[in-house]
């Protein structure tokens, strides 16, 4: 196992060179993010069954006096000091955060407890939950939980928080935006249909392979870096949709008034206003941050344009009135001139963004291009809140012509380019191997580690095999990693760079195509899970035709659907048809077991109790068509 390598003379210069660009001496934040602070959080935390969820000792050297590492960028290092604040803290008389990672918000209604977001990790939410009943010795009832949008952070700790036995009686409602259908397509299919590869692009993005030192992992931006890898996703849907601005609710005896704003930083996504306690969130569409136009992980690109939109009617709703704005990340804003000047600000990155992107595209730059020149005005630029410890102005540009433009960049050149290995092996032979091993290493001995990542690329997708290329592009990605403001792109890179040392990593999966998520899925949604499984040119090659009638059980009424595969191609639709080979009956938990696992089919028929009137044989050659996705694929060579 290769160890990381210090940061290089040139690293250590562009980093300490990097202060200027920051209002170092501001330091609001230290104080801010441990207002009300009530009670820490224990150094390790456990689950029930004693796996390790949490180790704050794996950030304990991040303190407030310690000089930023030549290995950091020392924004990011500013923004890791601050998110160690972590713990139990009251923002306003009736309200809470319980901040970790992704945290839970505790609104103290007259009759009851509101949770807003519940955090991704079931043990962690109730570990929340046990820490604010305990230090406030508040024994309300939970009387209603609010999903601000559709990313599993948010939604994920519900089962730690409430049984769904009281969502499904409707003791308890969950409240979310946009329609039913509409969430839970998002909330699933973002996280279900793509999750393998979104999990292990999340893998380098969030940092999860690294170490937890001065050369690896140190926070991710709008979190500390503390928190283990153990997942424990969970899923109700929400029963109580809000599809329009000005919708109100009453929860535990208080009034709750809603802005929705979808297609922002979630494709369903609304702000909430407190009014008994002059108290405001819009979700992630405002943080301590500049968020995601388009997400590294993988995710639908959003629109910027929104962001500001929304953000704005927000203030022109409540912006007179707010004393206090709270986030599902990071650490509150209070005051009303400092929560307006927040709103405002982040209301105006995100425009200048949009317009800024669209004027260059507009003159006829390609989105590379863009993005290598345009920088935020110092009036935004300064204000930490707008840094980039999520999304990075790089990349948002890039996302702003993808959304309005599409994928091309306008080069006629890359429409139809080479295979990246074929180029590589091509560019190969035309300088040959060992003059591109002399450029790699004259560029990493200059400090020009992009051009050494570039030019030693070639070598590596030619052959996956050169350690030499490997370990000098592994140096390279290094530095560049150590040099960064946007914490994904220091994951990505230093990733990258253990990966090639050290081969594929079987860890650092987050998966989060969960049992709840998968079955959660709407009925049209499962056979789009299935579709995806399909290898449809085998099924074509092999002349598959085969037709299915499922019914689903339970839920109320029965559910008829059929489904067939014919050139390829899996489709459903509600309905049962003629013709079918077979049919099968069961509730959704069992039927979704035999539609993603058609090889235990039989096994699964008899355990599950599923009647199957017809030819079971054609779920054996279903599976013989059916595709496994290996969660650990390479992404640093072919």
């Amino acid at each position: 196992m290769t160890e990381p390598k210090d940061a290089t003379a040139f690293t250590a210069e562009v980093n300490r060179a990097a202060v200027a660009k920051y209002a170092m001496n501001d330091r609001a934040d230290f104080t801010d993010a441990e207002r009300g602070f009530i009670a820490g959080l224990p150094e390790r935390m456990y689950t029930p069954d004693g796996q390790l969820m949490r180790d704050g000792s794996l950030t304990a050297y991040i303190t407030d006096d310690a000089p930023c590492p030549d290995t950091v960028n020392p924004a990011l290092w500013r923004q890791s000091q601050v998110l160690r604040r972590q713990g139990l803290f009251e923002v306003v008389d009736g309200l809470y955060q319980v901040r970790i990672v992704m945290q839970v918000t505790i609104v103290d209604a007259p009759d009851g407890l509101v949770i807003i977001d519940t955090g991704d990790n079931v043990d962690l939410a109730a570990a929340s939950m046990a820490l604010f009943r305990s230090e406030t010795g508040n024994d309300k009832p939970v009387v209603a939980v609010i999903y601000t949008h559709t990313h599993f952070d948010h939604y994920g700790g519900v089962k730690g928080i409430i049984d769904e036995a009281d969502v499904a009686s409707g003791k308890i409602p969950i409240v979310a935006p946009g329609t039913i259908e509409s969430f839970n397509k998002h909330a699933i299919g973002e996280n279900v249909i793509t999750g393998n590869a979104m999990s292990r692009r999340m893998g380098y993005t969030f940092g999860v392979l690294l170490p937890r030192c001065d050369c690896g992992l140190v926070s991710v931006g709008l979190g500390s870096a503390d928190a283990g890898m153990y997942t424990n996703f969970s899923y109700i849907p929400p029963t109580d949709p809000v599809t329009k601005t000005g919708e109100k609710r009453t929860l535990g005896g208080w009034e709750f008034e809603f802005l929705y704003a979808p297609d922002t930083e979630a494709p369903e996504e609304m702000h909430i206003w407190i009014p008994a306690i002059n108290a405001l969130t819009c979700a992630e569409n405002a943080n301590h941050a500049m968020h995601n136009i388009q997400t590294i992980r993988g995710a639908r690109t959003r629109d910027a344009r929104n962001f500001a939109r929304y953000l704005d009617e927000t203030l022109v709703r409540w912006g007179d009135r707010a004393e206090v704005h709270f986030g599902p990340h990071t650490w509150p804003v209070w005051g009303n001139e400092k929560v307006v000047r927040f709103l405002e600000d982040q209301r105006d990155m995100y425009k200048f963004i949009y317009d800024q992107s669209l004027r260059l595209a507009n003159q006829g730059l390609t989105p590379l291009e863009a993005a290598e020149i345009l920088d935020l005005p110092d009036e935004l630029g300064k204000k930490w809140y707008n840094r980039y410890y999520h999304g990075g102005l790089h990349h948002n540009v890039r996302a702003v012509f993808h959304k309005e433009l599409g994928f091309w960049d306008g080069d006629p050149a890359t429409i139809l380019p080479l295979l990246p290995a074929d180029n590589a092996k091509r560019h190969t032979e035309l300088i040959g191997r060992d003059k591109i091993l002399e450029t790699g290493r004259a560029a990493i001995a200059e400090g020009d580690y992009r051009w050494a990542v570039q030019i030693l690329h070639h070598l590596v997708f030619t052959d996956p095999g050169d350690t030499e290329a490997r370990n000098l592009q592994a140096d390279a990605y290094e530095q560049l990693g150590y040099q960064q403001e946007v914490p994904q792109y220091r994951g990505l890179f230093l990733c990258a760079a253990k990966e090639l040392r050290n081969g594929v990593a079987s860890e650092g999966q987050l998966n989060t195509d969960s049992l709840d998520t998968i079955l959660a899925m709407p009925i049209d949604l499962l056979f789009d899970f299935a579709g995806v499984h399909l290898d449809g040119p085998a099924a074509d090659s092999a002349g598959l035709a085969i037709r299915v009638n499922w019914t689903f059980t339970g839920a109320g009424q029965d559910q008829p659907w059929t489904m067939w595969i014919r050139g390829g191609v899996l489709n459903a639709r509600p309905g049962h048809a003629d013709g079918a080979q077979l049919t099968l009956a069961g509730t959704k938990p069992a039927l979704a077991q035999v539609l993603l696992a058609p090889g235990n089919a039989a096994e699964l028929i008899s355990r599950l109790d599923v009647t199957a009137d017809g030819d079971t044989g054609v779920l054996a050659e279903l599976a013989t068509v059916t595709d496994t996705f290996d969660p650990h694929f390479n992404l640093i060579t072919p």
